[in-house]
């Protein structure tokens, strides 16, 4: 028998859940098989790095300290944009590679996968097409949360 699985993300967390059927039930139920947590995710990127000296100044504004420019006072973050996207980047493709490996160990295995809107096709995209392949159904929802007894009802088994 294929085992199928029920994959849950966000940035800071990552859920798999398998479905175990017990004779005499008519619905499988769900079993939490992996678990894994993500600091990065949690927290901003400004709470991860705030390093003050490596802002850009950017102000036409007399500087007030003795010493500074005389044409820039003010300071600019503009440069903490790229280093955003690289830190979500590496968030999701650190998602995306415990998906993988979970799924690979399980080479017969079907799943359905759920995240929210902003990670969801990046998290897809990162996956391998023979992982891919293996997917039945996949919903754009943020279902971490989600009480346990209510994560099946997002997944329609019609499919």
């Amino acid at each position: 028998m294929n085992n199928h699985y029920i994959i849950i993300a966000d940035r800071a967390h990552l859920r798999i859940f398998s479905e175990r059927s017990s004779p005499g039930q008519s619905t499988p139920g769900l079993e939490e098989v992996h678990a894994m947590d993500f600091p990065e995710g949690r927290t901003s990127y400004v709470d991860n790095d705030s390093d003050m000296a490596g802002r850009f100044q950017s102000s036409a504004n007399q500087g007030r300290a003795p010493g500074a420019p005389a044409a820039r006072g003010g300071m600019s973050i503009d440069e903490r944009l790229p280093m955003q996207r690289e830190a979500g980047r590496r968030q999701i493709d650190e998602i995306a590679r415990a998906i993988e490996t979970f799924l690979l160990n399980a080479p017969e295995a079907t799943w359905d996968f759920a995240a929210g809107p902003s990670s969801h096709n990046a998290i897809l995209e990162h996956l391998s097409p023979q992982v891919r392949g293996r997917l039945h159904q996949s919903v754009s929802k943020d279902l971490v949360n989600q009480p346990l007894t209510e994560l099946r009802g997002h997944f329609s088994r019609a499919a």
